[in-house]
């Protein structure tokens, strides 16, 4: 089976209407369960997590879904939503230059995933998101037991630990790494994503910045550097046979989210090897 995923992102205040949803996530609103699901699973439809969250001021502001092959599945697969914090008071509205937080939540209709309320960051200058995991925020899952309540309980839990993730970030913007230990940083986030031997690309090509404001030796400037370059692909290189080809981007669920946090907690180990 193969899954891939759609995405859009819209950041304005409103967020992402339903009939957005609808178009690039419609297990999102699925009505009932996948027919497989065995009789224990209480159905919890997303739609209405999604409109209590909004009720409570938040919006969602970019979505994504697996796809299948299987037939009569597409409506129930694995899916993402990202939420901002709309509220005036909130814990999650302060930002740090170009950095927000935000909540993410995955769900499936077919049994694949739980309920899970996680920690995320957006970067609006190269609109790269980012999954917290730094063992002060952990992730929390919401087993599928017919309350929307319990997802909004978790939400709020994971908020009130938000400004962890945001004093990391401003910890790992004034660390300055020297030049070993960006290179040492590098290469142990190259093999986050590839076996040994089998990288397309040499450790050095993933601090070359794409834009001006990347260009630094901070451990946050370096963290998104490597991060771009590892979840979007596009870095020209060669397979182990010698064939040219292009990096590609992260596009399963999964994967993204487990490259993100291996890197985040990677992160997190170089700012103590590094203080």
């Amino acid at each position: 089976m193969i899954r891939r995923m759609t995405n859009t992102t819209n950041r304005n205040e409103a967020g992402l209407s339903e009939s957005q949803l609808m178009a690039i996530a419609p297990s999102v609103f699925a009505n009932e369960p996948w027919h497989k699901m065995s009789d224990r699973y209480a159905f919890i439809p997303t739609i209405d997590v999604v409109r209590k969250l909004q009720s409570e001021g938040f919006v969602p502001v970019s979505a994504i879904q697996g796809r299948t092959r299987t037939e009569g599945k597409g409506e129930y697969t694995r899916h993402q939503i990202r939420f901002r914090d709309r509220r005036n008071d909130g814990l999650m509205t302060r930002q740090l230059g170009q950095v927000s937080a935000e909540i993410l939540i995955t769900n499936a209709h077919d049994g694949a995933s739980a309920y899970k309320v996680e920690a995320a960051l957006f970067r609006l200058i190269c609109l790269n998101g980012m999954v917290v995991s730094d063992g002060t925020i952990a992730p929390i899952n919401v087993r599928h037991t017919g309350d929307a309540g319990a997802v909004i309980d978790a939400t709020y839990e994971v908020i009130e630990e938000m400004p962890k993730a945001l004093g990391q970030v401003e910890a790992w913007q004034r660390l300055q790494l020297s030049a070993p230990q960006r290179a040492a940083y590098a290469s142990a986030a190259l093999g986050l994503r590839y076996e040994e031997n089998e990288a397309p690309i040499d450790a050095a090509r993933l601090l070359q910045p794409a834009r001006s404001a990347d260009s630094g030796d901070s451990l946050w400037q370096t963290f998104n550097v490597v991060q771009e370059h590892l979840t979007q692909g596009g870095d020209r290189g060669r397979s182990t046979t010698g064939r040219r080809l292009r990096t590609r981007p992260v596009t399963g669920i999964s994967e993204n989210t487990r490259l993100n946090k291996a890197l985040w907690q990677l992160t997190a180990k170089m700012q103590e090897l590094a203080e």
